[in-house]
């Protein structure tokens, strides 16, 4: 029996007693009857976190098989599990357009250039991953001109992707670009139970380098894509975000943490 089933039937007895409960009077006011099932309902959730781990560990072993696809009835699985996780929709494939990988390793970036005139030293952060000599594939990071709180969480929170590996990106490059420019995607980083959510704002790594993704320094520092336990191989999806509510940045994935991220999200979608 999975946990998922016993899970229901604890779920479906809790339901019953319930209605028990409210045709009858003795039993209702039986204390007894009142800790029993106050134990079953945190029996209950201890379940859904057994659950949750079990997501998580399959997701360890995913991330650690050769970087590619995984076949797409567990891709389908995973989406769904992940986004009751997030309390948002993550696709591997969205819009008929999926990456050449959604799973190998993530590489580090240095900063980008977010305007002409920019300088490493007017970086909040991590400076010592230093910055690079080119803007990015999709050019400036600004609004019309102007450096905005938007275009300043977009570098922070950036991946490279390699477009340019597609089998259509020559002959579909003027659709395909303006498509995948600040696309809104995550990486999920099982091994440290650790999402982040992110652009994609260049190009790359090259097929020598032997990476598939590449992640700003916060990225890789805030999501400890390079820790011992992680090694650099994570899950790279689609944020499926019409209305562009979800915010850039970390998020836990720990049980709690992301019951309560997940309640916060689902408040803000409404």
């Amino acid at each position: 029996m999975t946990a998922q089933t016993k899970s229901q039937q604890i779920l479906a007895s809790l339901a019953m007693a319930g209605q028990v409960a409210m045709t009858s009077p003795v039993l209702s006011a039986n204390q007894d009857n009142q800790v029993l099932d106050e134990k079953s309902r945190q029996v209950a959730l201890d379940i859904s976190k057994q659950e949750h781990q079990e997501i998580i560990a399959k997701l360890s072993s995913y991330v650690n098989s050769p970087a590619g696809h995984l076949e797409r009835e567990t891709e389908l699985y995973l989406e769904q599990q992940l986004s009751e996780i997030l309390g948002f929709k993550v696709r591997t494939e969205l819009d008929g357009k999926r990456l050449n990988h959604s799973i190998g390793i993530m590489g580090s970036e240095q900063h980008l250039l977010r305007f002409p005139g920019d300088e490493l030293k007017d970086h909040d952060a991590y400076t010592e991953a230093g910055i690079a000599p080119n803007r990015g594939a999709f050019g400036w990071f600004t609004d019309n001109g102007q450096l905005t709180e938007e275009s300043i969480q977009r570098e922070k929170y950036y991946f490279v992707a390699q477009l340019m590996y597609m089998e259509d990106w020559s002959e579909n490059y003027q659709e395909l670009k303006p498509w995948y420019k600040f696309r809104k995607m995550i990486v999920i980083n099982p091994a440290e139970q650790i999402a982040v959510v992110g652009v994609v704002a260049d190009a790359g790594p090259a097929m020598w380098v032997k990476k598939q993704f590449g992640g700003s320094p916060e990225v890789i520092r805030e999501g400890k894509i390079w820790s011992p336990n992680s090694k650099g191989k994570v899950m790279l999806l689609f944020v499926d975000d019409e209305e562009n509510k979800i915010p850039l940045g970390p998020i836990s994935l720990d049980f709690a943490t992301a019951l309560a991220h997940n309640k916060e999200i689902s408040q803000k979608t409404i």
